[in-house]
């Protein structure tokens, strides 16, 4: 079975059978874009709400404005359908307190990001595990499209 890793401000696709992996989603979202009848999987890590000022060519998974559109179009060339399509997110942590009570809370930024990209993008939002103070690991399972996520200190469980 192939294993990918998905490091952070990466994105890949896997078709047919394996699993698409990715670890450490503190503030960062990981973005899985499913179609299970074709078994067509992508997997996103997610950064940054916006490229802003940044080359996002160069590292199209690091932006939520970026990344969505680069996986949906990875997904479809590798067979995916669209209107088959189901988004799966996890992580969005608010792992940054500053001083004197005031925060930033850069989790949160990138999950209504990635929420709104997908919405403009016009694929539903079928499951989430966001926010919290805790880190996340999200496993995608190309074969059946069970996504698991298993946040730090707690049992996996099925998205």
């Amino acid at each position: 079975m192939t294993e990918l890793f998905v490091n952070m401000g990466e994105l890949k696709v896997l078709e047919g059978n394996g699993r698409l992996i990715t670890v450490g989603l503190g503030s960062c979202v990981g973005v899985a874009l499913l179609d299970v009848q074709n078994k067509v999987a992508g997997l996103a890590h997610v950064f940054l709400a916006n490229s802003g000022n940044h080359k996002p060519s160069d590292q199209p998974g690091k932006f939520a404005d970026t990344a969505i559109p680069a996986l949906l179009d990875s997904v479809l060339k590798k067979g995916a359908r669209r209107y088959q399509l189901k988004a799966k997110i996890a992580g969005g942590a608010h792992l940054f307190p500053t001083a004197a009570g005031a925060s930033l809370n850069v989790g949160k930024q990138n999950v209504e990001a990635v929420r709104r990209h997908l919405r403009e993008v016009g694929v539903p939002l079928v499951a989430e595990d966001v926010e919290g103070s805790y880190g996340r690991k999200l496993v995608v399972n190309v074969d059946d499209g069970t996504v698991i996520v298993q946040a730090i200190g707690q049992s996996a469980r099925e998205l």
